[in-house]
């Protein structure tokens, strides 16, 4: 098994990678809150970038480097990584769950199903019920969990006080998980 220092490079660098698609794509959830045809038209421009093959590859390179190295990290965490580390796995594992199925659900949906999976295709589940009922804290969590997990990894790297970290950020990815499901919500 990879030692832990080779580990935390991987998960970091594929973390950031995906970081900074995961910030672009979250602003064009967000502009849905703002206006529908603003969020489209992102959208559609993002596409181009994130959808050539070398971009796709690299993402989804991204993601099973975070599937592979995330829950060895947090079955090595020490027991000293206190409330903090708790934190960082826990909404990792959120992470883990939602990276799943939702990159599964995309593909399958765009190249199994040919479908145009696009925001609508996201928002489609919280449209009726009982699929909101799954589909509002699926998408608030994940948008909470991401904006955690990244803020207390930027905490810990410019030495923030853990605590600190973990309630900005916290309420960072509560303001924007309301927002983007607002936004979601909002769609006809």
């Amino acid at each position: 098994m990879p030692d832990r220092p080779a580990l935390q490079a991987l998960h970091r660098c594929s973390g950031l990678l995906l970081a900074a698609f995961v910030c672009i794509h979250l602003v064009n959830h967000a502009l849905l809150a703002i206006d529908a045809a603003s969020a489209f038209a992102f959208m559609d421009v993002f596409r181009r970038i994130y959808r050539q093959p070398l971009v796709e590859a690299l993402l989804l390179a991204a993601v099973l480097a975070q599937l592979a190295t995330g829950p060895m990290l947090a079955r090595r965490r020490t027991t000293s990584a206190g409330r903090a580390g708790l934190l960082a796995a826990a909404s990792g594992y959120y992470l883990l769950f939602f990276l799943l199925v939702h990159v599964a659900a995309v593909l399958w949906g765009r190249l199994g199903l040919g479908l145009d999976t696009d925001i609508s295709f996201a928002a489609a589940g919280l449209q009726a019920w009982p699929s909101i009922a799954f589909f509002l804290p699926y998408y608030f969590l994940a948008v909470a969990a991401f904006c955690l997990h990244a803020g207390l990894g930027i905490g810990r790297l410019f030495a923030m006080p853990p605590c600190t970290a973990a309630l900005v950020s916290g309420a960072a990815g509560a303001l924007a998980g309301t927002a983007i499901v607002g936004g979601m919500l909002a769609l006809p």
